[in-house]
């Protein structure tokens, strides 16, 4: 029975980090200390970039986004075909329905300078002209009026919605693509500051992996109870 147990545990995780191997993904969680490319997006003249500050927070590195009033506040383009970015992207764009766009945000407004509203989504772009964003309209990622930016509170969470959710309807043969993130508010440029954390492109976990995964721990346990 031992054994029996061992070789299903065995190939359950087999069979769960295969599927996992075969799906083009990319996380930016921006742990070595620089922006991990989203000071480059489309607008920025070659070689023009910009960089964007990340900072420690809680000791967590999270993109800085302080506003400057662009609207496209900071994005990221790829970098060649070889970029893992653009073959996440191109992956995407060939499966909307199936890839999700997640991250983390946080806004301490104890800061102050927020102004009186403050609104944040997401856009993406590609060389062949395509261009789409989830804001304005329902699908914000998020929205705090004046009076939760005048609380004093923090306001953290992690956005997670697929590409057809969005509105995202890229080719997947564009040679170069973008992701960015939209700050919308009323703040002076330089206040309002938003954190960026854990950004990540990836298909949407498939129940049969979550359920093989599912009986590989019960198995596990058992051998190690007996």
């Amino acid at each position: 029975m031992q054994r029996v147990l061992r070789l299903g545990a065995f190939t359950a995780l087999l069979l769960v980090a295969g599927a996992a191997a075969s799906a083009q993904s990319v996380t930016f969680d921006f742990n070595d200390g620089t922006d991990q490319g989203f000071g480059n997006p489309f607008s920025a003249d070659p070689g023009n970039a910009v960089s964007v500050p990340v900072a420690n927070v809680g000791g967590s590195n999270q993109l800085k986004l302080v506003r400057d009033g662009s609207f496209q506040e900071v994005g990221r383009r790829s970098f060649g075909a070889t970029d893992p970015f653009h073959l996440a992207m191109a992956a995407a764009a060939a499966n909307e329905a199936n890839y999700q766009i997640s991250y983390d945000y946080r806004v301490d407004t104890s800061t102050g300078g927020f102004g009186n509203f403050l609104q944040l989504g997401t856009y993406v772009n590609a060389a062949d002209g395509y261009y789409a964003q989830d804001f304005p309209g329902a699908g914000k990622d998020l929205e705090l009026n004046g009076g939760q930016l005048a609380s004093g509170n923090v306001f953290s969470g992690t956005v997670t919605e697929t590409f057809s959710a969005k509105g995202y309807n890229l080719a997947p043969g564009a040679s170069e693509y973008e992701l960015g993130f939209i700050i919308n508010g009323d703040s002076a440029a330089g206040s309002g500051i938003v954190y960026i954390d854990n950004v990540r492109i990836a298909p949407v976990p498939e129940p049969t992996s979550i359920a093989l995964l599912g009986l590989a721990l019960p198995a596990l346990l058992v051998r190690r109870r007996r």
